[in-house]
């Protein structure tokens, strides 16, 4: 269970995972050393299952969303598009489609290519991508 501060801790990392831990007390008005062992406990209870980075590049980005048959493990074909090259993040999700697949590959083609492939399955009813236009990260 978390509370308030691990709560104000992971908004700090969520913005910049690299932001120092003496950098986030002084913002929170707490020690460095809770800082370290709030993070240590987060990271060891599986709240914080890893720390990434996010670029800025020139690759080809969308949004694959797919609707899968009514009697499919959901699951199965969300775990499959994970291991695909190029593939950064899959959601089971609500509401039309049941599966969104962030992509970010080189190109057009590259993407075409996963999207051939997700429709390969016997379960999948359609499709439907959205190109990335434009990129905003927060602040700290």
């Amino acid at each position: 269970m978390i509370d308030n501060l691990d709560k104000r801790i992971l908004e700090i990392m969520k913005k910049d995972s690299r932001c120092p831990y003496v950098e986030i007390a002084e913002k929170l008005g707490v020690s460095e050393g809770t800082v370290r062992s709030r993070v240590h406990k987060m990271t060891e209870d599986g709240i914080i299952r890893g720390f990434t980075i996010k670029t800025s590049s020139k690759n080809v980005k969308a949004l694959v969303e797919v609707r899968i048959d009514v009697n499919t493990d959901t699951e199965e074909i969300a775990r499959k598009l994970s291991e695909y090259d190029g593939v950064t993040e899959v959601f089971e999700v609500t509401g039309d489609q049941d599966i969104i697949a962030i992509v970010d590959v080189e190109s057009s083609q590259s993407l075409n290519e996963i999207i051939e492939r997700v429709r390969r399955y016997d379960n999948v009813l359609s499709t439907r991508t959205r190109l990335i236009l434009k990129e905003h990260f927060g602040e700290n």
